[in-house]
Protein backbone atom coordinates (compact mmCIF):
# COMPACT_ATOMS: atom_id res chain seq x y z
CA UNK A 1 0.00 0.00 0.00
CA UNK A 2 2.68 2.29 -0.88
CA UNK A 3 0.79 5.44 -1.91
CA UNK A 4 1.93 9.20 -2.31
CA UNK A 5 0.21 10.22 1.29
CA UNK A 6 1.48 6.76 2.71
CA UNK A 7 5.25 7.45 1.62
CA UNK A 8 4.99 11.05 3.11
CA UNK A 9 3.91 9.70 6.71
CA UNK A 10 6.79 7.15 6.53
CA UNK A 11 9.21 10.40 6.15
CA UNK A 12 7.85 12.34 8.45
CA UNK A 13 8.04 9.33 11.09
CA UNK A 14 11.41 8.84 9.79
CA UNK A 15 12.19 12.21 10.39
CA UNK A 16 11.25 13.28 13.51
CA UNK A 17 12.74 10.01 15.43
CA UNK A 18 16.31 10.98 13.43
CA UNK A 19 15.83 14.88 15.19
CA UNK A 20 14.30 13.32 18.26
CA UNK A 21 11.39 15.90 17.26
CA UNK A 22 7.80 15.30 18.82
CA UNK A 23 6.00 17.71 17.11
CA UNK A 24 2.55 16.44 16.30
CA UNK A 25 3.91 13.22 18.54
CA UNK A 26 2.73 12.92 22.27
CA UNK A 27 5.25 13.61 24.71
CA UNK A 28 6.06 11.55 27.96
CA UNK A 29 7.05 12.49 31.42
CA UNK A 30 7.83 11.26 34.92
CA UNK A 31 4.17 10.13 36.51
CA UNK A 32 2.39 9.90 32.89
CA UNK A 33 -0.05 6.91 31.68
CA UNK A 34 0.57 5.55 28.44
CA UNK A 35 -2.40 3.88 27.47
CA UNK A 36 -1.69 1.67 24.13
CA UNK A 37 -4.44 0.44 21.58
CA UNK A 38 -3.88 -2.71 19.30
CA UNK A 39 -6.84 -5.24 17.49
CA UNK A 40 -4.93 -7.89 15.91
CA UNK A 41 -1.58 -9.72 16.13
CA UNK A 42 -0.96 -12.01 13.65
CA UNK A 43 1.97 -14.62 12.43
CA UNK A 44 1.51 -13.39 8.30
CA UNK A 45 1.38 -9.50 8.23
CA UNK A 46 1.52 -9.50 4.44
CA UNK A 47 -2.14 -11.57 4.70
CA UNK A 48 -3.38 -9.74 6.86
CA UNK A 49 -3.13 -6.26 5.43
CA UNK A 50 -4.30 -7.46 2.36
CA UNK A 51 -7.17 -9.56 3.78
CA UNK A 52 -8.31 -7.21 6.77
CA UNK A 53 -9.49 -3.55 7.20
CA UNK A 54 -6.21 -1.50 7.18
CA UNK A 55 -4.66 -0.07 10.30
CA UNK A 56 -5.71 -3.28 12.30
CA UNK A 57 -2.61 -5.35 12.77
CA UNK A 58 0.29 -6.14 13.99
CA UNK A 59 2.77 -8.74 13.50
CA UNK A 60 3.92 -11.45 15.88
CA UNK A 61 7.68 -9.92 15.39
CA UNK A 62 6.77 -6.55 15.97
CA UNK A 63 4.57 -6.69 19.18
CA UNK A 64 7.47 -8.84 20.80
CA UNK A 65 9.66 -6.19 20.02
CA UNK A 66 6.90 -3.56 21.32
CA UNK A 67 6.89 -5.08 24.29
CA UNK A 68 10.63 -5.30 25.37
CA UNK A 69 10.64 -1.49 24.90
CA UNK A 70 7.56 -0.65 26.33
CA UNK A 71 8.77 -3.27 29.53
CA UNK A 72 12.42 -1.43 29.46
CA UNK A 73 11.07 2.28 29.75
CA UNK A 74 7.70 1.87 31.50
CA UNK A 75 6.34 0.04 34.30
CA UNK A 76 3.39 -1.87 32.59
CA UNK A 77 0.44 -2.17 34.89
CA UNK A 78 -3.32 -2.92 34.28
CA UNK A 79 -5.62 -0.42 33.72
CA UNK A 80 -7.40 -0.91 37.12
CA UNK A 81 -3.89 -0.18 38.77
CA UNK A 82 -2.91 2.70 36.54
CA UNK A 83 -6.71 3.98 37.69
CA UNK A 84 -5.60 4.21 41.03
CA UNK A 85 -2.58 6.68 39.77
CA UNK A 86 -4.75 8.95 37.34
CA UNK A 87 -7.16 9.52 40.90
CA UNK A 88 -4.60 10.48 43.03
CA UNK A 89 -4.56 7.50 45.20
CA UNK A 90 -1.38 6.47 44.27
CA UNK A 91 2.45 7.65 43.59
CA UNK A 92 5.23 6.32 41.00
CA UNK A 93 8.15 7.37 40.10
CA UNK A 94 8.49 6.18 36.53
CA UNK A 95 6.28 6.72 33.95
CA UNK A 96 3.68 3.87 33.71
CA UNK A 97 2.19 2.09 30.04
CA UNK A 98 -0.93 0.03 29.69
CA UNK A 99 -1.58 -2.55 26.95
CA UNK A 100 -5.11 -2.91 25.37
CA UNK A 101 -6.92 -4.47 23.23
CA UNK A 102 -10.30 -3.95 20.83
CA UNK A 103 -12.63 -6.76 20.21
CA UNK A 104 -11.60 -9.82 21.18
CA UNK A 105 -9.96 -11.32 17.85
CA UNK A 106 -8.70 -15.11 18.48
CA UNK A 107 -5.28 -14.01 17.26
CA UNK A 108 -4.85 -12.39 20.80
CA UNK A 109 -5.17 -15.72 22.42
CA UNK A 110 -2.71 -17.48 19.59
CA UNK A 111 -0.41 -14.77 18.91
CA UNK A 112 -0.24 -12.41 22.12
CA UNK A 113 -1.40 -13.93 24.48
CA UNK A 114 1.91 -15.87 24.43
CA UNK A 115 4.00 -12.56 24.09
CA UNK A 116 2.81 -11.06 27.26
CA UNK A 117 3.13 -14.12 29.01
CA UNK A 118 7.07 -14.14 27.49
CA UNK A 119 7.46 -10.46 29.27
CA UNK A 120 5.34 -11.29 32.13
CA UNK A 121 3.18 -8.58 30.96
CA UNK A 122 -0.74 -7.75 32.09
CA UNK A 123 -3.17 -6.39 29.20
CA UNK A 124 -7.11 -5.69 28.93
CA UNK A 125 -8.94 -6.64 25.86
CA UNK A 126 -12.38 -5.02 25.39
CA UNK A 127 -14.70 -7.31 24.40
CA UNK A 128 -18.08 -7.20 21.71
CA UNK A 129 -20.14 -9.33 23.90
CA UNK A 130 -22.55 -10.31 21.77
CA UNK A 131 -19.95 -11.48 19.12
CA UNK A 132 -18.03 -13.93 21.34
CA UNK A 133 -17.98 -17.58 20.48
CA UNK A 134 -20.02 -17.02 17.55
CA UNK A 135 -19.15 -17.40 13.74
CA UNK A 136 -19.95 -14.58 12.51
CA UNK A 137 -17.58 -11.78 12.54
CA UNK A 138 -17.42 -8.41 13.29
CA UNK A 139 -19.32 -5.72 10.92
CA UNK A 140 -16.63 -3.94 9.83
CA UNK A 141 -14.42 -7.05 8.85
CA UNK A 142 -17.31 -8.26 7.16
CA UNK A 143 -17.89 -5.26 5.61
CA UNK A 144 -14.87 -5.00 4.13
CA UNK A 145 -14.29 -8.70 2.73
CA UNK A 146 -17.63 -8.20 0.66
CA UNK A 147 -16.56 -4.94 -0.92
CA UNK A 148 -13.22 -6.54 -1.63
CA UNK A 149 -14.93 -9.48 -3.27
CA UNK A 150 -17.70 -6.73 -4.98
CA UNK A 151 -14.35 -5.06 -6.25
CA UNK A 152 -12.26 -7.76 -7.09
CA UNK A 153 -15.37 -9.54 -9.24
CA UNK A 154 -16.75 -6.11 -10.90
CA UNK A 155 -20.11 -6.30 -9.07
CA UNK A 156 -22.05 -3.64 -9.16
CA UNK A 157 -23.10 -2.57 -5.55
CA UNK A 158 -24.98 0.56 -6.61
CA UNK A 159 -28.51 -0.75 -5.20
CA UNK A 160 -27.15 -1.68 -2.01
CA UNK A 161 -25.09 2.12 -1.73
CA UNK A 162 -28.45 3.96 -2.66
CA UNK A 163 -30.78 2.26 0.01
CA UNK A 164 -27.46 3.03 2.64
CA UNK A 165 -27.46 6.56 1.43
CA UNK A 166 -23.76 6.00 0.68
CA UNK A 167 -22.09 7.87 -2.24
CA UNK A 168 -20.66 5.42 -4.80
CA UNK A 169 -16.64 5.84 -4.54
CA UNK A 170 -13.49 3.58 -5.96
CA UNK A 171 -11.94 4.10 -2.48
CA UNK A 172 -12.39 0.65 -0.84
CA UNK A 173 -11.08 1.93 2.67
CA UNK A 174 -13.59 5.47 2.51
CA UNK A 175 -16.45 2.76 1.63
CA UNK A 176 -15.84 0.77 4.51
CA UNK A 177 -15.73 3.31 6.66
CA UNK A 178 -19.07 5.04 5.29
CA UNK A 179 -20.59 1.30 5.83
CA UNK A 180 -19.21 1.11 9.18
CA UNK A 181 -20.93 4.50 10.13
CA UNK A 182 -23.99 3.27 10.09
CA UNK A 183 -26.65 2.94 12.74
CA UNK A 184 -26.41 -0.81 14.01
CA UNK A 185 -30.04 -2.33 12.40
CA UNK A 186 -29.40 -0.57 9.25
CA UNK A 187 -25.75 -1.97 9.12
CA UNK A 188 -26.65 -5.31 9.67
CA UNK A 189 -29.84 -5.09 6.81
CA UNK A 190 -27.07 -3.54 3.99
CA UNK A 191 -24.35 -6.34 5.12
CA UNK A 192 -27.17 -8.72 4.28
CA UNK A 193 -27.65 -7.55 1.05
CA UNK A 194 -24.45 -7.27 -0.17
CA UNK A 195 -24.25 -11.11 0.93
CA UNK A 196 -27.40 -11.63 -1.43
CA UNK A 197 -26.17 -9.31 -4.47
CA UNK A 198 -22.38 -11.27 -4.05
CA UNK A 199 -24.16 -14.54 -4.00
CA UNK A 200 -21.91 -17.76 -3.60
CA UNK A 201 -18.89 -15.08 -1.89
CA UNK A 202 -16.07 -16.91 -0.72
CA UNK A 203 -16.35 -17.65 2.58
CA UNK A 204 -15.03 -14.94 5.42
CA UNK A 205 -11.02 -15.53 6.28
CA UNK A 206 -10.58 -17.88 9.89
CA UNK A 207 -8.51 -14.70 10.31
CA UNK A 208 -11.29 -12.59 11.14
CA UNK A 209 -12.54 -15.61 13.53
CA UNK A 210 -12.80 -13.85 17.57
CA UNK A 211 -12.41 -15.68 21.16
CA UNK A 212 -14.92 -18.03 22.95
CA UNK A 213 -15.71 -17.87 26.46
CA UNK A 214 -13.46 -20.88 27.91
CA UNK A 215 -10.40 -19.08 26.07
CA UNK A 216 -11.63 -15.48 27.73
CA UNK A 217 -11.71 -17.12 31.49
CA UNK A 218 -8.51 -19.21 30.75
CA UNK A 219 -6.61 -15.68 29.94
CA UNK A 220 -8.26 -14.31 33.01
CA UNK A 221 -7.05 -16.45 35.58
CA UNK A 222 -4.03 -15.92 34.00
CA UNK A 223 -3.54 -12.23 34.63
CA UNK A 224 -5.54 -10.94 31.70
CA UNK A 225 -8.06 -8.04 32.07
CA UNK A 226 -11.21 -7.78 29.99
CA UNK A 227 -13.36 -4.53 29.55
CA UNK A 228 -16.68 -3.75 27.68
CA UNK A 229 -17.33 -3.01 24.12
CA UNK A 230 -21.32 -2.65 24.00
CA UNK A 231 -22.72 -6.24 22.81
CA UNK A 232 -22.70 -5.53 19.03
CA UNK A 233 -19.68 -3.19 18.57
CA UNK A 234 -21.84 -0.68 17.54
CA UNK A 235 -20.97 3.07 17.20
CA UNK A 236 -23.18 4.41 20.13
CA UNK A 237 -23.68 8.02 19.29
CA UNK A 238 -25.49 7.27 16.13
CA UNK A 239 -28.38 4.99 18.06
CA UNK A 240 -31.08 6.50 20.15
CA UNK A 241 -30.64 6.34 24.33
CA UNK A 242 -32.75 3.36 24.57
CA UNK A 243 -30.09 1.75 22.46
CA UNK A 244 -27.06 2.80 23.85
CA UNK A 245 -28.24 2.25 27.55
CA UNK A 246 -29.08 -1.72 25.85
CA UNK A 247 -25.51 -2.05 24.40
CA UNK A 248 -23.53 -0.84 27.82
CA UNK A 249 -25.60 -2.53 30.08
CA UNK A 250 -25.59 -6.00 28.53
CA UNK A 251 -22.25 -5.70 27.49
CA UNK A 252 -21.22 -5.53 31.69
CA UNK A 253 -24.01 -7.88 32.93
CA UNK A 254 -22.36 -10.70 30.41
CA UNK A 255 -19.02 -10.10 31.39
CA UNK A 256 -20.01 -10.63 34.62
CA UNK A 257 -22.10 -13.81 34.29
CA UNK A 258 -19.26 -14.80 32.48
CA UNK A 259 -16.09 -14.05 34.52
CA UNK A 260 -18.04 -14.19 37.75
CA UNK A 261 -16.47 -10.82 38.80
CA UNK A 262 -16.68 -6.97 38.33
CA UNK A 263 -15.88 -5.08 35.19
CA UNK A 264 -14.95 -1.91 35.72
CA UNK A 265 -13.28 -0.38 32.22
CA UNK A 266 -15.03 0.20 28.87
CA UNK A 267 -13.58 1.39 25.10
CA UNK A 268 -15.79 3.10 23.36
CA UNK A 269 -16.73 1.09 19.68
CA UNK A 270 -14.34 3.38 16.93
CA UNK A 271 -13.87 5.97 20.03
CA UNK A 272 -17.03 7.55 19.28
CA UNK A 273 -18.75 8.93 22.53
CA UNK A 274 -20.47 11.86 23.96
CA UNK A 275 -21.55 13.26 27.53
CA UNK A 276 -24.57 11.59 27.53
CA UNK A 277 -23.08 8.64 26.63
CA UNK A 278 -20.31 8.92 29.57
CA UNK A 279 -23.37 9.43 31.39
CA UNK A 280 -24.70 5.98 30.83
CA UNK A 281 -21.11 4.38 30.99
CA UNK A 282 -21.21 6.05 34.52
CA UNK A 283 -24.30 4.74 35.39
CA UNK A 284 -23.71 1.34 34.27
CA UNK A 285 -20.50 1.02 37.13
CA UNK A 286 -18.03 1.26 34.76
CA UNK A 287 -15.00 3.25 36.73
CA UNK A 288 -12.48 3.80 33.20
CA UNK A 289 -13.16 4.19 29.92
CA UNK A 290 -11.01 4.99 26.82
CA UNK A 291 -11.59 6.38 23.94
CA UNK A 292 -9.28 6.65 20.69
CA UNK A 293 -7.95 10.49 20.95
CA UNK A 294 -3.88 10.39 20.90
CA UNK A 295 -2.66 11.70 23.84
CA UNK A 296 -0.80 10.56 26.96
CA UNK A 297 -2.70 10.57 30.79
CA UNK A 298 -1.88 12.64 34.14
CA UNK A 299 -2.46 12.82 37.39
CA UNK A 300 -6.47 14.45 37.16
CA UNK A 301 -7.25 13.12 33.85
CA UNK A 302 -10.76 12.44 33.06
CA UNK A 303 -10.86 8.60 34.08
CA UNK A 304 -13.99 7.98 31.94
CA UNK A 305 -12.57 9.54 28.71
CA UNK A 306 -8.45 8.62 28.90
CA UNK A 307 -6.64 9.09 25.86
CA UNK A 308 -5.02 6.12 24.00
CA UNK A 309 -2.28 5.49 21.36
CA UNK A 310 -3.47 3.31 18.29
CA UNK A 311 -0.92 1.10 16.93
CA UNK A 312 -0.60 -1.17 14.02
CA UNK A 313 2.04 -2.55 11.53
CA UNK A 314 2.59 0.62 9.97
CA UNK A 315 3.05 2.55 13.16
CA UNK A 316 6.20 1.81 13.73
CA UNK A 317 8.21 1.49 9.96
CA UNK A 318 10.59 3.59 8.80
CA UNK A 319 10.50 5.57 5.45
CA UNK A 320 11.87 2.23 3.37
CA UNK A 321 8.94 0.22 4.85
CA UNK A 322 10.44 -1.96 7.13
CA UNK A 323 10.33 -1.61 10.93
CA UNK A 324 12.45 1.03 11.90
CA UNK A 325 13.67 1.21 16.00
CA UNK A 326 13.41 4.94 16.33
CA UNK A 327 10.07 5.44 14.90
CA UNK A 328 9.30 2.63 17.07
CA UNK A 329 10.34 4.78 20.31
CA UNK A 330 8.58 7.91 18.73
CA UNK A 331 5.42 6.11 18.40
CA UNK A 332 5.99 4.32 21.72
CA UNK A 333 6.85 7.73 23.61
CA UNK A 334 10.20 6.51 25.36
Amino acid sequence: MNTPNLLIKRSIKSIASIAKARVGFPSLDSGSVNVLAYHRVVADIAKAETEAFYGLSVSSETFRRHCAMLKKAYDVVSLETAMYFLSGERRVKRPLAVITFDDGYLDFYEEAFPILNEFGLPATNFLPTDCIGQDKPLAHDRIYWLLKQAFERKISIENVLKKAGIAPTKNRLKLTEAFVYLQHDLREKVIAELESELGEFAEYPREYQLLNWEQVREMSRKGINFGGHTANHVVLTLENETEMEAEIFASKKELEKQLNGEITTFAYPNGEYNAKIRQIIANAGYKVAVTTEKRINRQGADLLSLGRISLCEESTRGIGGVYSPKVAALRLSI
